[in-house]
């Protein structure tokens, strides 16, 4: 059953709100170019209607949050503790208590790795949106720039298989400033705009060339490791070519605009966790 819904996801950074309401809804990826169709969404999708982000301490507006009238709200992040302060804080939004997923079990998808239960709720998350959008034909990978970056795959049988976890842009450059002498802090914003360029001529391009270019090469990286070992073929980052038996690509995260432009073959879409977990909570409702 289909309602619109007030979605919080709490990351290690960031909390996140979003009012999300069924739609049916069409994806394009842009190449470097043409703007091309990538699929029509079987079925309902939800669509963000409404969005806020602040970062995980910051007081929460609850009144704004109030004025959007959602028909339930469901929670659910990598960070149990800025989980528990919302919970904490709730002041009953909506005509229904909170529904919480805290547990593997309660999200719709199959688990293949060694240890299921250890799996970030985030990571599946997103692999339950990416399951919604893929061709039926090709598996997936899924890749997420937040705190950190997760590079994960999912099979054609829609089985979540795992990947790689590494520092994310900001984590990144916190490492640099907090752990040198003199290095300095280097904001994720400050990594957009136009591509660094090599070499950096001064400490904050030389900074800002090995987060941008060393985050872009780690991913590339770790996606060709992925189609190696799964004996897929290799994909086209240019974004020129799109063959079907290569994996379905997807971006998200924040620092999924700064990436963007070095993989021009993606599907581009924010907050992807938080469409499925909409998709985990509309699978939940009995029909």
């Amino acid at each position: 059953m289909s309602f619109p819904l007030l979605v919080v996801e709490a990351g290690n950074s960031r909390l996140k709100f979003g009012l999300f309401v069924p739609s049916i809804s069409s994806f394009y990826r842009r190449s470097r170019t043409t703007i091309s169709k990538v699929i029509d969404v079987a079925g309902e999708w939800p669509s963000c209607r409404r969005f806020l982000a602040i970062p995980v301490g910051d007081d929460i507006p609850w009144q704004t949050l109030s004025s959007w009238e959602p028909e339930g709200t469901i929670i659910a992040g990598s960070n149990p503790r800025a989980v528990d302060r919302v919970l904490k804080d709730w002041p009953q939004i909506g005509t229904r208590p909170p529904t919480v997923i805290r547990e593997r079990s309660s999200i719709p998808i199959m688990v293949d790795v060694d240890s299921p239960e250890t799996v970030g709720l985030d990571r599946l998350l997103n692999a339950v949106a990416a399951n919604a959008l893929r061709p039926a034909s090709r598996p997936a990978i899924v890749v997420d720039s937040g705190t950190a970056t997760t590079v994960n795959f999912v099979s054609q049988a829609g089985v979540f298989c795992g990947g790689a976890i590494l520092p994310g842009l900001e984590m990144s450059a916190k490492a640099l400033h907090y752990y040198t002498a003199v290095l300095p802090s280097m904001p994720v914003n400050d990594l957009g705009g136009e591509i660094p360029v090599m070499p950096g001529r001064n400490t904050r391009e030389a900074i800002r060339n090995g987060l941008f270019w060393g985050q872009v090469g780690a991913i590339r990286e770790l996606i060709l490791q992925i189609c190696r070992q799964q004996k897929l073929p290799e994909p086209d980052f240019s974004g020129n070519s799109d063959t079907t038996d290569s994996p379905w690509m997807i971006l998200t995260g924040g620092g999924g605009p700064v990436l963007s432009t070095q993989f021009p073959g993606f599907l581009a879409l924010p907050s992807l966790g938080m469409h499925g977990l909409v998709l985990t909570a509309w699978k939940q409702k009995p029909q």
